[in-house]
């Protein structure tokens, strides 16, 4: 696998992985997303993706996830070392997928 591939070791995928970060890691709002951080000393960067209902349907939730999924994938240099959960706003719905992406990687308080 290239490193900008999306593999299972990408992704926070228990529910012991979910908690430890809400629980140990640090809460950062940005403008549009809010993110849950764990700093860890080495290893592949994951990522979980919280999206609310009241974001939009379920194709809407799914775009949000793949957009910032995608925006993971490429920019893994910006993400190493953590463990993070990012939760996306309402607001996000309304931008097309380029501008979601950007504000995703801005709104990220590690880099």
């Amino acid at each position: 696998m290239s490193h900008n591939s999306f593999t299972k070791e990408n992704r926070l995928k228990t529910e012991k992985d979910f908690s430890r970060v809400y629980r140990d890691g640090r809460r950062f709002e940005g403008d549009f997303f809010v993110f849950y951080l764990l700093e860890k000393e080495e290893g592949k960067p994951r990522i979980g993706i919280v999206t609310p209902k009241g974001i939009g349907s379920a194709v809407e939730r799914n775009r949000v996830k793949r957009i910032i999924r995608e925006s993971f994938r490429k920019n893994k240099g910006i993400f190493d070392s953590y463990d993070f959960i990012v939760k996306p706003q309402k607001e996000v719905i309304d931008f097309n997928n380029p501008v979601l992406a950007e504000r995703f990687r801005e709104d990220f308080p590690a880099h």
